[in-house]
C-alpha cells in the first residue's frame, strides 16, 4: 500500500469517527418523544459534545499538515529575484533610462543527498500523525467511560434516594406505632423520642441523597447536554455473566486476565502512544547520526537584464554542484548521545506503562469478580433482612418485640439495601473500566474474552 492509499485510509477512518460522533446529533430531535435517555443515546450525545475529542481531531489535522510540509522538503527549491538600479553621476546627454539597469534572476536548487535525514524526519512526522490518531482514540474511549460513569451515577443516586425514602417510611411507621403505644400507656416517652430521633435522622439522609442525585444529574447533563432521565438498568440480564465470573477458579481467572492483557497490548491506544513515542525517539537518534554524513546539492541560476543597450535574456547563468562535509563531528556525537539517552528514557517509560496497565487490568478484573459476588451475597442478605423486618414489625405491633429490636431490623434492611446498590453499580462501572483498559469499544467484545 503506497503513502497516498494510506493517507486516504487514515482520513477515511477519521471521517468515520467524526460521523459516529455527529450521528448523536440526529438523535436529539427524536429523543423528546422518548421516555428517557438510553445509555447508547447518552454515549452518542457525549461524543458529539466532547471538546476533548474535537481537539484531538484537530491535532490529527495539524500532524497531517506537518507531514505534508516535510514532504515538500523533497521537492526542488525555486526562487525568483528582481533588482534594479541607477548609476550616477550621469553625463549631460544621458537620461535616467540610459543609466538604469534591471536584472531578473531565477534559481533552482535540489538536494541530491542528505544522508537520509529528510526521509527519517518524514518517518518521524508519520509516527507523530499516527500518535495523534491514537490520542484521538484515547479521547474517544475516555469519553465513553466518563459517560457511562455519569449515567450510572445518576441511577445509583436515584436508587439511594428511593432507599432513603423507604427507610424514612419504615421509621415513620415505627414512630407511629410507638406513639400509639405511648398514648395507650404501654411504653414510656423515651421510646417515642428515640423513634422520633431515628425519623429525623432518616429525613436528613434523604435530603443528602437528593442533593447527591441533583449533582449527578447536573454532571450527566454537562456530559451529554440532555436533561432526560436515564433509563433504568435491567440487572437480571447480567445474572448469567455474574454467575460465570463467580464460577472462575484461579486458572480461569488467570486465563481471563491474560486475554485482557493481550487485548490491551493490541488495542489500548494510550499504550500505543507510548510505543510510538519510543519509535520516534529511535528515529531521532538516526536523524542525529546523519550529521556525520556529507550533503550534496545541485543548483541552476539564470539571469536576464535590461540596460540602455536593450534586453538581454541570457545575460548570464550558472550550474553548480556543491558538497558539504561536516567537520564538527564532536557536536554531532554529543547530539547523538543526548538523543540516545532520551530514547532509553522513553523505553523505560514504555516498560513502566506496560507494567502499570497489566497491574490495573489485574486489579480491575479481581474487583469485577468481587463485585459480582457482592451482588449475589447482598441480594440474599437483603431478602433475609426484609423477611426479618416484617416479622419484627408484627411482633412489635403485638408488643412481643422491643423497639430496639425493630430498629435493629430496620438498620439491617437499610445496610444490606445500600450494599446491594453499591455492589450493582460497582459491577457496572467495573465493566466499563475494564473495557477501556482492554482498548475495546463495546461490552460485547469484553464479554467474548470471558468465553
Amino acid at each position: 500500500m503506497n503513502d497516498k492509499e494510506k493517507n486516504m485510509k487514515s482520513k477515511g477512518a477519521i471521517i468515520f469517527l467524526v460521523l459516529c460522533m455527529l450521528g448523536g446529533m440526529n438523535l436529539w430531535a427524536g429523543e423528546a418523544a422518548s421516555q428517557g435517555l438510553s445509555l447508547e443515546k447518552a454515549r452518542q450525545l457525549a461524543l458529539a459534545k466532547s471538546n476533548t475529542i474535537q481537539q484531538a481531531l484537530l491535532s490529527v489535522d495539524s500532524s497531517l499538515l506537518a507531514e505534508k510540509a516535510q514532504r515538500y522538503e523533497l521537492l526542488p527549491q525555486a526562487a525568483l529575484g528582481l533588482s534594479g538600479g541607477i548609476t550616477y553621476p550621469a553625463g549631460s546627454t544621458s537620461t535616467v533610462a540610459d543609466s538604469a539597469t534591471v536584472t531578473a534572476s531565477f534559481s533552482l536548487s535540489q538536494t541530491i543527498y542528505d544522508g537520509g535525514e529528510n526521509a527519517i524526519l518524514l518517518a518521524i512526522d508519520k509516527l507523530a500523525t499516527e500518535s495523534a490518531r491514537k490520542e484521538a482514540r484515547t479521547a474517544y474511549l475516555d469519553a465513553l467511560e466518563s459517560t457511562d460513569s455519569a449515567y450510572y451515577a445518576v441511577l445509583e443516586a436515584q436508587a439511594v434516594v428511593e432507599a432513603a425514602e423507604s427507610d424514612l417510611s419504615a421509621s415513620k411507621a415505627h414512630q407511629a406505632i410507638a406513639q400509639a403505644k405511648f398514648d395507650s400507656g404501654i411504653v414510656i416517652k423515651a421510646l417515642v423520642m428515640e423513634a422520633q430521633a431515628e425519623t429525623a435522622s432518616k429525613e436528613t439522609a434523604l435530603s443528602q441523597a437528593r442533593r447527591t442525585l441533583a449533582v449527578a444529574k447536573a454532571k450527566l447533563k454537562s456530559v451529554t447536554g440532555s436533561t432526560l432521565a436515564p433509563e433504568a438498568v435491567d440487572f437480571s440480564r447480567y445474572d448469567t455473566l455474574m454467575e460465570t465470573l463467580m464460577s472462575f477458579d484461579d486458572s480461569s481467572t488467570d486465563a481471563f486476565i491474560a486475554k485482557l492483557q493481550a487485548s490491551a497490548l493490541a488495542n489500548n491506544p494510550a499504550l500505543a502512544v507510548s510505543s510510538l513515542a519510543l519509535s520516534q525517539a529511535e528515529k531521532e537518534v538516526e536523524a542525529a547520526k546523519t550529521g556525520y554524513l556529507p550533503s550534496v546539492t545541485a543548483g541552476w541560476t539564470h539571469a536576464a537584464s535590461y540596460e540602455a543597450a536593450g534586453l538581454d535574456l541570457a545575460s548570464k547563468g550558472s550550474l553548480s554542484l556543491s558538497v558539504s562535509i561536516p567537520l564538527d563531528g564532536y557536536v554531532t556525537k554529543n547530539t547523538v548521545q543526548a538523543k540516545t539517552i532520551e530514547a532509553r528514557k522513553t523505553a523505560l517509560t514504555l516498560n513502566s506503562d506496560i507494567e502499570d496497565l497489566s497491574l490495573s487490568i489485574q486489579s480491575a478484573a479481581y474487583d469485577l469478580i468481587s463485585a459480582a459476588r457482592s451482588v449475589f451475597s447482598s441480594r440474599k442478605a437483603l431478602e433475609y433482612a426484609e423477611s426479618n423486618y416484617e416479622v419484627e414489625l408484627e411482633l412489635f405491633r403485638l408488643s412481643k418485640a422491643s423497639s430496639s429490636d425493630l430498629s435493629d431490623a430496620e438498620l439491617l434492611v437499610s445496610s444490606n439495601r445500600s450494599s446491594l446498590i453499591s455492589a450493582r453499580y460497582t459491577f457496572l462501572n467495573g465493566l466499563t473500566s475494564l473495557r477501556n483498559l482492554a482498548g475495546l469499544d463495546s461490552e460485547a467484545l469484553l464479554l467474548s474474552l470471558m468465553q
